[in-house]
């Protein structure tokens, strides 16, 4: 998902207002609302829509303000921002009320000052801020015309009368008071939504939903990690029978594989060579039990195991022949090419990948190197991409809906349509019209679907969607 303002992937989670959920900008600081459809087909047009809807709409237009009773309630650089990001509105104006003689505010109002706060000071007295905060804040839609939100901070009950007044005029309230154990709660009036910040830690407190997000996408971290772990240790350890001419059978492998995911932590304070003693038993130190491979069948089955065995990012089915290859060698002892060389096929992996039914094979952006897949699974992604005319013409519709926002006419280049294609669906559309099993070029295929209009530039073809 990229920010509809400036394009940036840099996002994090902010809030879900209306069971709607709210992404912030790490780069513009922009917010944005998507809508989760029910199907991916569906989810995709949808995000898209909202995401042409946002480019489409102007900044929003108004200030926040806020009232800080200073000697209630004490706001730092980090909160200050924390309630800055809350809002959709840029926060401007900033006044804090105190009596700004008193010793225990002998700093504050140096600091505050110098992070463009108005000073109001009020007469020493309980409740003196409160009173002017009411006062000023009664009228604060008259003496700030472009004032959308205000932020009313103080834990004073008798500020609920202000809060109220200001709802009256129409202005989104947010209430901010501080909570036991250093928690900040600030509550949106309008909508009853309560967010949480922890004052010592310095970093909001997540609901439950999202913290529960938060866990599962550091534990899938930690797999990702642990598994490749594993596979460096492997290959550490084939390396290992060589260098010191050990021999180890499948099964001391296995165990060895076992204490090493067991015992990571403790590898990486102590001493290697007393763990490997403690398993010694295990170690046969005359006889070789690496499995053999006799055939091509055996081979590219084998291969196939590794390749399925390697985690993969979601809709992604390409892995490093690298990787591959030296997951080969931690089993069978030696490279892919000198195994396909005893079995006397050819021995250059590139070429064997690339005319292997079983096997897809392409090379990676910008580099010589080569990644492979599995063909089945090639397949399978790729009817879940794009399985119909329909859906491809969907799948173009909100393409061009994306690149013609800024275009007066709505007209693009359809060699721009291309590329855009092949980000999104990592395959050009030449490639989902054989699938399809269309004849004719996409040029033609744009013709034929009353979806879009063509019209020829110079040389080139532009492509609108059609006024239906």
């Amino acid at each position: 998902m990229k920010c509809p303002t400036c394009g940036s992937t840099s996002l994090h989670k902010n809030g879900r207002p209306n069971s709607r959920q709210r992404y912030r900008c790490k780069d513009c600081g922009r917010q944005f609302m998507v809508q989760l459809p029910t199907s991916n087909i569906e989810q995709e047009i949808s995000v898209n829509q909202s995401e042409l809807k946002s480019l489409a709409e102007a900044p929003r237009v108004g200030i926040a303000i806020l009232l800080l009773d200073a000697e209630n309630l004490k706001i730092d650089v980090n909160t200050e921002q924390f309630l800055a990001n809350i809002s959709e509105y840029s926060l401007q104006v900033k006044i804090a009320f105190a009596n700004w003689k008193s010793s225990s505010l002998s700093k504050s109002d140096l600091e505050l000052f110098e992070r463009g706060y108005q000073l109001i000071h009020v007469p020493e007295g309980k409740n003196s801020a409160d009173a002017q905060m009411m006062s000023m804040g009664a009228t604060i839609g008259k003496q700030y015309y472009d004032a959308k939100a205000v932020f009313v901070c103080s834990s004073d009950w008798l500020l609920t009368h202000l809060c109220n007044s200001l709802q009256n005029q129409g202005l989104i309230v947010y209430r901010v008071k501080r909570q036991p154990d250093n928690i900040l709660t600030v509550e949106n009036r309008n909508t009853l939504e309560v967010r949480h910040y922890s004052l010592k830690m310095a970093t909001e407190i997540p609901q439950l939903e999202e913290f529960v997000a938060q866990i599962k996408e550091l534990l899938q971290a930690e797999n990702e990690s642990i598994s490749q772990r594993k596979s460096e240790l492997s290959i550490i350890a084939s390396l290992l029978e060589k260098r010191c001419e050990i021999s180890l059978d499948r099964e001391s492998k296995q165990i060895l594989s076992k204490v090493f995911s067991e015992e990571l932590e403790v590898w990486e304070t102590q001493n290697v060579a007393t763990k490997f003693a403690e398993n010694e038993e295990n170690i046969q130190s005359n006889t070789v039990y690496l499995p053999e491979i006799n055939s091509r069948a055996e081979f590219e089955q084998e291969v196939i195991k590794i390749i399925s065995n390697i985690p993969l990012k979601k809709n992604k089915t390409f892995v490093d022949l690298e990787l591959v290859d030296k997951n080969f060698m931690a089993i069978f002892g030696d490279d892919m090419g000198q195994v396909l060389k005893d079995l006397k096929i050819n021995n250059d992996l590139e070429n064997f990948f690339r005319f292997s039914p079983k096997f897809r094979a392409k090379k990676k952006l910008r580099s010589k190197e080569y990644q492979v897949a599995i063909a089945e699974n090639v397949k399978i992604l790729n009817s879940q991409i794009i399985s119909s005319p329909e859906q491809l013409e969907k799948a173009l519709v909100n393409i061009i809906k994306i690149l013609a926002v800024h275009e007066p006419y709505g007209y693009i280049y359809i060699s721009n349509i291309g590329t855009e294609f092949k980000k999104k669906y990592n395959h050009s559309i030449t490639t989902i019209l054989k699938q399809l099993k269309l004849s004719g070029k996409f040029l033609d295929f744009l013709k034929n679907s009353s979806c879009f209009n063509i019209k020829k530039v110079g040389k080139r073809y532009q492509v609108a969607i059609a006024n239906n």
